[in-house]
């Protein structure tokens, strides 16, 4: 029997057949609004529940001397957790495979740094891919790394042209932490190897995020979830062994050639480290569900419908304003650099925010901070320096720099994972970049303007030879050599450039290498078969640390290689090491760095007084232009003059020194005879270390022997002419043994 009360609803829908459509389609509406919501792929997954396994990749794992690798299932008190599910959290299916353990190590030869890591790599990575994976990645157990400084660090990814792969010393988190937190001591170990494992992948510190808890992801580096109390370090959280949703979401989307380790694929080129990230990563707090289809098909029902949710993918936090702020300066050479020649560059950070930043002695690079750009001259497209290896301090302690207060590091820039900076004579534009905060916001430099010239003379040429390939083409493998400090290959690498030092060290290209051979003598090559250093060679360096500034950036080169580690280089050379400004503005008669050319409130003012070889007295015309330049200064009586005197690259660099020092005190002198006060004139020595032309040729050093008068007030006197006196001729000889003079 029919229910009478549905008859006038049937009826009613028969008559009105549009509405039966209408609730028809609605009903299908929602069945399909419901099978998306529930059943659709996950296109925008950011969460583990809803990743879908999308690569395989491989690791072959070695591990040196008594150090055996660690485990990869941790449990707690509070969870278990293993290497494996944390990436499969991601989509990312890890094959470990151990290889070689117990590989020879000596422990004389002391920590190993990105040059060791080259050598050991070289020699006993497998170049075949793990069966059945995507891409292989090759990890080495150390028992510690450093620094080029000696500064400790828990790990560093190497080459990264291919991000093949990551090293890690497991007894140095031992170290920092079994003092204070012996039960986590496992944890952090995989937390580190996690972390680096993360970089090879292409994850950097900025994709780190805070989750609900209050604690932030694998991403971040151990120091922002750590303090240094004296020697021993303390967790400031319980480590959180999880990935960030960015990086979840990067793994669940993002191409192949993006994700995974390989030649062909995507380098790691995008790394930003800034100052401030460990602060940066907790403004970035996000809220997580557990990644269920209901918690899924809720979130896409709400963003459909326009309510928003506070999702990792959709809605993180803005970063909040960094007080931190700086200022970045570059300082080259005017002259011409040789093609060829390990060009370094002076940059000053000054700390104009109100909070410290930790940038001392981090403004290489390599630690990520600070990114080094160039172009062509002429161009519109800036291209960035890649380095060959990544450096993660473990705290940031010591480099702190202070609201006000300035901090400078010489940079090489001639070489980096693309290959030679400056690969063919022409003019071309630096600049620098410093990462204040992760928000991309920075200081970045005025452009620097570097010339680089073809040889000038037959000696010049030959001194280039060993770093030319085939195709007369600068040699990549060479500049790999000269990047690491000769400290890579075996003695038939490092021959040509002791030949080519040793025959034509009188040139710029030949004096140069010394600073190659330097390295070399005070720290050799570790052999990767039998894991001994050979012992370091401290006489041949110091003949050859007797002529190794030809000019600032290799001098500051010089010093910083003797200060790296003094534990380890007798005392009467560390000794011989300058600071960088000494390098680049000079010394005053105490031998203290005097403040020249990078005082923005002195100006050239005048011409250039040039003397001839080896003298230092005023010859007529430059004695006469001398008192002319005194006549204008008086009528303005300047607040401060600096005399600056140079020398030619003929002797050793004590020699050039006092001789340029000699020179600008005789035109101090004449300065004072001609009724400039005495007090306000000071005097500094740069040697042979701002040359302005770097070529072998008589006109070349010619030109270099001279001072240069710098003002602070005063009048504007035309600071471009060169006042030359008539000199006896000196033909240029090269030295019986250029190397050691």
């Amino acid at each position: 029997m029919q229910d009478s009360a549905t008859e006038p609803i049937t009826s009613d829908l028969a008559r009105r057949p549009g509405l039966l459509y209408f609730l028809s389609g609605l009903t299908a509406a929602c069945v399909l609004l419901a099978l998306w919501a529930f059943f659709w792929p996950v296109a925008d997954c950011d969460q583990p529940g809803c990743a879908k396994r999308r690569f395989t990749v491989g690791l072959e794992i070695d591990a040196l001397g008594p150090v055996q690798p660690i485990e990869f299932d941790v449990s707690t008190d509070a969870e278990s957790v293993s290497l494996q599910s944390i990436l499969k959290g991601g989509g990312i299916e890890l094959v470990p495979v151990i290889d070689e353990l117990g590989l020879a190590y000596d422990p004389a030869s002391g920590p190993l740094d990105a040059a060791d890591l080259f050598q050991f790599v070289s020699a006993w990575r497998n170049r075949g891919p793990i069966e059945g994976t995507d891409a292989t990645l090759y990890a080495l157990f150390v028992d510690a790394l450093i620094a080029d400084n000696g500064d400790n660090l828990f790990g560093i990814m190497f080459d990264v042209a291919d991000r093949e792969g990551f090293a890690v010393a497991p007894r140095t988190t031992e170290r920092f932490f079994a003092e204070q937190e012996p039960s986590f001591i496992a944890t952090l170990q995989l937390r580190t190897f996690a972390h680096e494992l993360l970089h090879a992948l292409n994850r950097h510190h900025f994709d780190a995020a805070q989750l609900g808890d209050g604690r932030l992801t694998l991403e971040a580096p151990t120091r922002c979830i750590a303090e240094a109390q004296g020697r021993q370090w303390r967790l400031t959280e319980t480590p959180l062994m999880a990935l960030s949703p960015n990086t979840i979401r990067f793994f669940q989307s993002a191409a192949a050639r993006d994700v995974l380790p390989g030649r062909e694929n995507s380098p790691f080129t995008n790394r930003r480290a800034s100052p401030t990230e460990c602060d940066d990563a907790r403004t970035h707090v996000v809220k997580t569900d557990e990644g269920t289809r209901w918690s899924i098909a809720m979130r896409r029902l709400r963003a459909l419908i326009g309510i928003s949710m506070a999702q990792a993918a959709e809605a993180e936090e803005e970063p909040k304003e960094s007080t931190a702020a700086a200022t970045i300066t570059l300082q080259a050479q005017r002259a011409a650099y040789p093609l060829g020649y390990p060009i370094a560059v002076r940059v000053i950070a000054r700390n104009t925010g109100d909070a410290p930043l930790p940038v001392v002695e981090r403004l290489n690079p390599r630690y990520g901070m600070l990114q080094i750009e160039y172009r062509t001259a002429g161009s519109d497209d800036w291209q960035t320096l890649q380095p060959i290896a990544w450096l993660e301090p473990t705290s940031d302690e010591d480099a702190q720099l202070e609201p006000g207060a300035q901090t400078e590091e010489t940079v090489p820039v001639y070489f980096g994972e693309d290959g030679w900076t400056f690969a063919e004579p022409g003019d071309y534009e630096i600049r620098a970049r410093l990462q204040t905060n992760a928000s991309g916001s920075g200081a970045i430099s005025e452009p620097v303007k570097i010339a680089i010239a073809s040889p000038a003379t037959p000696d010049d040429q030959a001194a280039l030879q060993p770093l030319v390939d085939a195709q007369g083409k600068l040699d990549r493998d060479i500049g790999r050599l000269l990047y690491f400090g000769g400290r890579i290959g075996d003695q038939d690498d490092i021959a040509p450039l002791e030949q080519a030092a040793e025959r034509y060290g009188h040139t710029a290209v030949g004096a140069a290498l010394r600073l190659t051979l330097l390295s070399h003598r005070l720290r050799k090559p570790i052999d990767p078969k039998t894991g001994r250093r050979p012992l370091p060679n401290f006489e041949e360096a110091r003949e050859l640390l007797e002529d190794t500034c030809t000019d600032s950036g290799v001098a500051a080169m010089t010093s910083y290689l003797l200060r790296q580690r003094p534990d380890t280089i007798p005392s009467s050379l560390v000794k011989r090491s300058a600071s960088d400004a000494a390098a680049w503005d000079g010394v005053n008669r105490k031998g203290a760095a005097a403040l020249t050319y990078a005082d923005e409130t002195l100006q050239r003012r005048g011409p250039s007084l040039h003397f001839c070889f080896n003298e230092d007295s005023l010859r007529k015309p430059v004695a006469t232009a001398t008192a002319n330049l005194a006549r204008q200064l008086r009528r303005n009586r300047p607040e401060r003059i600096v005399v600056v005197g140079h020398s030619d690259a003929v002797g050793t660099c004590r020699y050039n020194d006092s001789l340029a020092l000699r020179r600008a005190q005789a035109v101090k002198d004449a300065l004072v005879r001609s009724g400039l006060r005495a007090n306000t004139i000071d005097i500094a020595s740069l040697g042979e270390r701002r040359p302005l032309d770097f070529s072998w040729t008589s006109s070349a050093q010619n030109r270099n022997r001279r001072v240069e008068i710098l003002v602070r007030g005063g009048p504007e006197i035309e600071a471009v002419a060169e006042v030359a006196p008539r000199c006896p001729a000196t033909p240029l000889k090269p030295p019986a043994s250029s190397a050691g003079r």
